[in-house]
């Protein structure tokens, strides 16, 4: 069982190029007294459209994860699957 902190966000990042600025937003709240958990997602049909793979997402979030060097949880979260996409890497 995931358990989440008080406060999460979900944040998509549908051509992988605002992984950094998204977590620097939860630096930011953090900053001022508010931890915000960062939950990345993106849809099985983004990541048709654009030609990207459910990996990406995760290597985007763990590389702005240690450059900002964020020490709190984060996640990753499938959406929009089903049986035939849920074992897409």
């Amino acid at each position: 069982m995931l358990t989440l902190g008080k406060y999460s966000v979900g944040v998509g990042d549908r051509f992988a190029h605002q992984a950094k600025a998204q977590l620097h937003a939860c630096l930011k709240a953090a900053n001022q007294g508010v931890e915000v958990i960062p939950v990345w997602n993106k849809s099985n049909r983004e990541h048709v459209t654009i030609g990207s793979e459910p990996s990406s997402v995760r290597a985007a979030a763990d590389e702005a994860v240690r450059e900002l060097k964020w020490n709190k949880p984060y996640h990753v979260d499938a959406d929009h699957i089903r049986l035939e996409t849920v074992d897409r890497r």
